[in-house]
């Protein structure tokens, strides 16, 4: 007897039909893309499907303006601003310099949201990262001192940030994305190539280029304990509706 999974609405018009009608409930889901693949959109069009339904979300963004945020929602008719003054949606944009997923697991909580989005991960791990910041006992950062030269230091330290974080956000009690940049020609579905193996789904948005028309597509590479499509499927953005998978 198979067991019936909670599933959320991902707000993504075409999606839900190609991962068994949702994301499953509390897991962590990767949105990995080139920049001006729609991972933004993504992002926003997930976080206000829930607000809409009386699911309390939380978009954290570093590098974008949140005023920007809500004017390209506009652009596709979403209207963010009525969602955030009635408190079911909330942006909130954090200076990297001060990043600490301490305080965002208690903003969470606090806050008590059941949809999360964090923009980007690919944001955190390109600002200088000291060991310091992940918790490593004397010892193993001894160790690492006199055994890595100190490029491969850095990336002990990133990987072991990164695997930090997804962590604590998967034990969150809420449904999150985790989004970050995918750099063409380098090994991996995520900029750290980490937190694809940590997280419980992965999506991928990529540009495909033919002769000299180009397109985006969407592929479902990971989705834990859902049966779903393994096609390439193009992509549309429009006014009104947003992002749009289509059929192959």
């Amino acid at each position: 007897m198979r067991v019936k999974i909670e599933r959320v609405k991902t707000g993504v018009d075409g999606l839900d039909k190609l991962i068994e009608g949702g994301f499953p409930k509390g897991h962590c889901i990767l949105l990995s893309g080139a920049p001006g693949t729609g991972k933004t959109i993504f992002g926003v069009q997930y976080i206000y499907e829930g607000a809409k339904n009386g699911e309390k979300g939380l978009y954290i963004t570093f590098t974008e303006d949140i005023d920007d945020i809500s004017l390209q929602a506009s652009v596709f008719g979403l209207d963010l601003q009525k969602l955030i003054k009635n408190g079911s949606l909330k942006l909130l944009h954090i200076d990297i310099e001060k990043f600490d997923i301490k305080d965002i697991i208690s903003e969470v909580k606090k806050g008590k949201y059941q949809r999360l989005v964090i923009d980007s991960l690919s944001a955190i791990i390109s600002h200088p990262v000291a060991l310091e910041d992940v918790d490593v006992s004397y010892v193993l950062r001894d160790r690492l001192d006199r055994l890595l030269p100190s490029p491969l230091h850095m990336e002990v330290a990133t990987r072991l940030l990164v695997n930090k974080i997804v962590s604590e956000i998967k034990g969150l009690d809420c449904t999150s994305i985790i989004i970050s940049e995918l750099v063409e020609g380098v090994g991996g579905l995520s900029r750290d190539t980490v937190s694809e193996f940590l997280v419980d789904g992965v999506i991928t948005l990529q540009y495909v280029m033919v002769g000299i028309e180009s397109s985006r597509n969407l592929m479902i590479r990971k989705m834990r304990a859902t049966a779903h499509s393994e096609n390439i499927h193009p992509i549309e953005f429009k006014k009104g509706v947003g992002m749009s998978v289509l059929m192959p």
